[in-house]
């Protein structure tokens, strides 16, 4: 037997194991949002669980009015961690609370709708630790 084949005993064993990416739904493990110093700028981070088939990801922030002030649409997205910088549309409002919006999309059908709160005031991620 080759080092690359798979015994029964080993196959019997796979059977019983479920792998995190074969998870039947999806959720939001983690989110983060860090305003620039100059508030006009988001570093936006979004963490799911893992997933093997593409999704269609939009990240809409809003204002404490609920006015959409940023928004950003990721489509086939393959990878479980977002990291990216999101810019405002309008002019800030330094310590008003703002909001970012998560939906996550697959074929149409909605499998997240999750949302994070968060002051606009520079914070220093790397102090956080």
């Amino acid at each position: 037997m080759s080092s690359c084949q798979i015994t029964t005993a080993q196959q019997e064993m796979a059977r019983g194991l479920t792998f995190r990416f074969d998870k039947p739904e999806i959720e939001v493990e983690r989110i983060a949002v860090y305003p620039y110093p100059d508030l006009t700028r988001l570093w936006v981070r979004v963490q799911i669980t893992s997933f093997a088939t593409p999704v269609v990801v939009q990240l809409t922030c809003l204002d404490e009015d609920g006015m959409e002030v940023s928004d950003m649409l990721l489509v086939d997205w393959r990878d479980p961690y977002i990291s990216l910088t999101m810019h405002l549309k309008k002019p800030p409002r330094p310590d008003a609370t703002y909001l970012l919006r998560v939906h996550v999309e697959r074929d149409g059908a909605l499998l997240v709708d999750d949302h994070h709160e968060f002051p606009l005031t520079f914070i220093d991620p790397d102090s956080k630790k």
